[in-house]
């Protein structure tokens, strides 16, 4: 016992970040490398909407880290809506053979891949100069396109000087040349996980912007919260802690690294969360 405590208290955990697979930069094997160097001992890849990575970062387990000295969690942060907020749910430990999980996946992909086309569109209706081929030539290995992606493209162009420009201005959510994702209601999604015995998990509450609306979809049937994040401040983890234990809820954390240049964190290894503050959510793994 006194040997697993020492050992908890002590093992780095990343349950949160993103590849190529999704809105990243890097891909599976690259943040497999990161977390070997920054001696992290469990790591989930969270894509948006995308389980594909999974398979390629246990592909380059075999050749970085043939021993399995870091436990590989699968996860997906899904995108879900509540009273017109884009809310984000993230999901772990299921069946990624589950049909209606498949299903789901693969009408996203199909959703995000409209979305793109009628973004590049509308940025050409109102004067940005970018195409879909400047996409696949810019990110030749992403598996799925997303707002940074375009971003990177209007910061090349000249037309924003960082990605937080370009969310603040061109592709604000008020913006003509915002196209919002397709609406699912949030208990939806909760099912689709619990469905392919999965846990669901409010991921970074505090961009929900709204702790009203937060304590409002608590009453919905999430097993966890994402206390520790990259945004979340000392205050913030105070008060979601103990929102989380006043619902009964574990908890988890990670750094949400997408490996984007002005998003934080800027390095992975730049925030990494002890396996001591989420322990119930590792027992349950």
């Amino acid at each position: 016992m006194i040997e697993y405590l020492e050992w908890r208290c002590y093992m780095l955990v990343d349950f949160h970040m993103h590849s190529i697979f999704s809105d990243g930069v890097e891909t599976p094997k690259d943040l497999l490398q990161h977390a070997i160097d920054c001696n992290v001992s469990m790591m989930a890849l969270t894509d948006h909407d995308e389980i594909d990575g999974i398979k390629a970062l246990r592909a380059a387990q075999k050749q970085l880290d043939p021993e399995k000295t870091i436990k590989i969690i699968n996860g997906c942060e899904f995108s879900a809506d509540y009273k017109d907020k884009s809310i984000h749910i993230l999901g772990y430990r299921f069946d990624e053979t589950n049909q209606e999980l498949k299903d789901f996946i693969q009408y996203f992909k199909a959703k995000r891949e409209e979305r793109i086309d009628e973004i590049i569109k509308r940025c050409n209706n109102a004067g940005y100069v970018i195409s879909k081929d400047d996409l696949l030539k810019k990110f030749p290995k992403t598996q799925a396109y997303g707002r940074p992606h375009i971003g990177q493209l209007l910061i090349d162009g000249g037309y924003a000087k960082d990605i937080n420009e370009v969310f603040k201005g061109i592709l604000r959510k008020d913006s003509p040349c915002y196209v919002p994702k397709v609406k699912v209601e949030v208990p939806h999604i909760i099912d689709i996980i619990h469905k392919a015995g999965g846990l669901a998990v409010m991921a970074h509450p505090k961009l929900v912007t709204s702790d009203e609306y937060v304590v409002e979809m608590l009453a919905y049937d999430f097993d966890g919260m994402e206390v520790y994040h990259t945004k979340h401040n000392d205050d913030d983890v105070k008060r979601y802690k103990a929102l989380a234990k006043e619902h009964n809820l574990f908890i988890t954390g990670g750094s949400d690294y997408h490996g984007i240049p002005g998003k934080a964190p800027d390095q992975f290894g730049d925030y990494l969360v002890s396996a001591e503050n989420v322990s119930e959510f590792i027992s349950l793994l």
